[in-house]
């Protein structure tokens, strides 16, 4: 072969590689040699590797259990405060409507619908504290491999909690408006097995789409509905639907056998299990679309908000 013919095999890889698009387009930039794409993928410790499914999936999960579960101890006792006084505590308004129609008359019976709205916004703050929160400790630790800094992890979500508190309120009304409204009492005992199986799929439903909606409005800008229904799509959602049944069940349960303390405790670590599950399940969705890394989802928690 000889000078000719080689460059001439030279000059068809790197046409055909070009941009026919681009009329300024003369080289490409070819594959540098390095780890294999397979090899790379495999290393990121929260990424779970394309096509790994269901397996990838708990691989990672697990690590980032055992990696951040202490580092979140901080954000869980934070989330332990509004757990504690607010959710499932919805029926204590209607019990307070009475006394204060005695104080203030019947004026009172209007300030009922906002008591209900500031009890659904403020109900929202563990899932906004624990979800923000793990995503960004989380983040942090695979990026950097260093324990988390309170002040820098504040700094990669502070500026996205308001949207992330008024998305999660919105779907509250859906999980604890409805029980107040379908109740026995109103449909008949017949009814009750039935209405507390379908309950229970609408939370856990509510739950799996926000946990993937939240992870959204963390990480990327834009429709961030449209965007959580298309990651969705993309995976399968097993491990994260079975957080959020977990998260739905479980606490209802501690309630009616120890009481409202244990309900909270049982609460806090399964918002925070939920919160895992959610951004490992948007990661293999990522995955599913094309490459990401732990370096690149920092990178997007670090790009400033724009004006």
């Amino acid at each position: 072969m000889d000078r000719n013919d080689a460059l001439h095999l030279v000059g068809d890889v790197v046409v055909e590689r070009a941009d026919p698009f681009d009329p300024e387009s003369r080289t490409v930039e070819l594959p540098r040699p390095g780890l294999p794409a397979e090899a790379v993928e495999a290393e990121d410790p929260l990424v779970p590797s394309s096509g790994s499914g269901l397996r990838g999936w708990v691989e990672r999960f697990s690590g980032v259990l055992l990696r951040c579960g202490v580092p979140l101890l901080p954000v869980g006792l934070l989330a332990a405060i509004p757990t504690h006084f607010f959710v499932g505590r919805v029926d204590d308004t209607v019990v307070a409507a009475p006394a204060l129609s005695d104080l203030l008359g019947g004026f009172a019976l209007l300030l009922l619908p906002l008591m209900w709205l500031a009890y659904f916004t403020v109900s929202a703050l563990p899932l906004v504290i624990g979800l923000a929160g793990t995503v960004a400790v989380t983040v942090y630790r695979a990026t950097l491999g260093a324990p988390p800094r309170p002040a820098a992890v504040w700094r990669l979500v502070a500026y996205r909690l308001r949207a992330l508190w008024l998305w999660f309120a919105a779907f509250g009304v859906i999980t604890q408006a409805l029980p107040l409204v379908l109740t026995t009492d109103r449909l008949g005992p017949a009814v009750a097995a039935p209405l507390a199986v379908g309950l229970t799929v609408l939370s856990t439903a509510v739950l799996t789409f926000t946990g993937l909606l939240g992870c959204v409005v963390l990480l990327e800008r834009g429709n961030g509905r449209r965007r959580a229904a298309h990651l969705a799509s993309m995976m399968p959602l097993s491990g994260l639907v079975a957080a959020s049944l977990a998260l739905t069940v479980l606490p209802r349960l501690a309630e009616a056998a120890w009481g409202g303390l244990a309900s909270t405790a049982v609460s806090v670590p399964t918002v925070l299990l939920w919160a895992m599950a959610a951004l490992v399940t948007y990661c293999q969705g990522r995955r599913a679309e094309g490459p990401v890394t732990s370096k690149s989802l920092y990178a997007a928690l670090s790009a400033p908000e724009p004006d």
